[in-house]
């Protein structure tokens, strides 16, 4: 569990930093289009769901919550159910019911590498980004879809795709679904984006 959740943090930052090994126009128009609207945004605050669909279950399951992201390494994840997933530059912290795990990002280097990759996407430096996926880049009139997949084997045997979907308004994260090799997927979706709205919960947690 705790692995899944730290690459869908990853994923969070790798959407605006994808390596480019689709179509070379597409990819140059994505990433203008991307930093000519994220370029102002310092802050995000928005709702999400939480799907996960898993072969030994009977039916999916659910979870909402509200999701911050504050420039240049701020992100949390808190869940309604009192939950949450929380890292700053230094810092991964994350509480599951009654426990709360906490490491030091450079102690662990798929969380150091989460860092640089936020650090990257969040101040331009989008071609400095992780080579560890192939893409696929669909452009429709409202939104851009991305579909992922692992190069290292390593990553392979955990995720056999990554799909990004963008609202091209705004070039903001809109759903984010993880699959795993047996079919097994957690989707997340993104609702009521703010921002440049000040946020306080960093502290809170």
């Amino acid at each position: 569990m705790k692995y899944r959740l730290i690459c869908i943090l990853m994923c969070l930052g790798i959407f605006l930093s994808v390596n480019a090994q689709g179509n070379p126009g597409n990819d140059k128009e994505f990433i203008n289009e991307l930093e000519s609207k994220t370029s102002n945004i310092q802050t995000i605050t928005c709702k999400f769901t939480q799907t996960q669909s898993l072969s030994v279950l009977s039916s999916n399951v659910s979870k909402k919550g509200v999701f911050y992201y504050q420039r240049p390494e701020k992100i949390l994840l808190s869940f309604n159910d009192g939950d949450y997933i929380k890292m700053t530059s230094e810092d991964f912290q994350m509480k599951n019911g009654d426990k709360i795990n906490e490491m030091k990002v450079e102690s662990n280097p798929m969380l150091r590498e989460l860092k640089n990759i936020l650090s990257a996407c969040m101040t331009g430096e989008i071609m400095n980004s992780t080579k560890d996926f192939n893409h696929e880049l669909k452009k429709e009139e409202l939104k851009y879809t991305i579909i992922m997949t692992p190069k290292k084997k390593r990553v392979a045997s955990k995720i056999k795709e990554i799909m990004l979907e963008f609202d091209r308004r705004n070039m903001c994260l809109n759903k984010m679904r993880m699959t795993q090799p047996n079919g097994d997927y957690t989707l997340y979706e993104f609702l009521d984006k703010e921002f440049n709205k000040q946020i306080k919960q960093f502290d809170k947690q």
